[in-house]
């Protein structure tokens, strides 16, 4: 079964955090529609990829651009990540090693404003639900 959950915390891992969490084939999948969607230059949301689910009011927009940013704070749980081809190139070499076991990933920009962080095998229903379904 192939998830990819998205949300945002504050003070989580000491700064505010956009976090991803997926299985190994969320991971695959993930990594899949980047690679397709990034090319583009088309501006689209995290939750338009499949087996997305997202936390609720939360919006994070995803862009290709020539300045490499990182994310962007728009409101309090809107974003936008922002980052060049290189960019984007670095996070999806970042996620392609995420192969085995439990692991995270912080996905560094140049000025990010909250740090992003892809999990997989860290956090599982119960914490998604002690965390998010409150």
């Amino acid at each position: 079964m192939a998830f990819i959950r998205v949300g945002f915390f504050e003070d989580f891992k000491s700064a505010d955090t956009l976090l991803i969490d997926v299985d190994h084939e969320g991971l695959h999948r993930l990594t899949a529609w980047l690679q397709v969607i990034v090319p583009s230059g088309v501006k689209t949301a995290i939750s338009n990829c499949p087996q997305s689910v997202v936390q609720a009011g939360l919006q994070v927009e995803l862009l290709r651009a020539m300045d490499d940013v990182g994310i962007v704070r728009t409101a309090a749980t809107e974003f936008v990540w922002q980052r060049s081809e290189e960019g984007w190139a670095e996070v999806i070499d970042k996620l392609a090693a995420m192969k085995a076991g439990a692991c995270h990933q912080f996905l560094d920009g140049p000025r990010d404003a909250v740090q992003v962080i892809v999990s997989i095998g860290e956090y599982g229903d119960a914490w998604w639900r002690r965390h998010v379904d409150r």
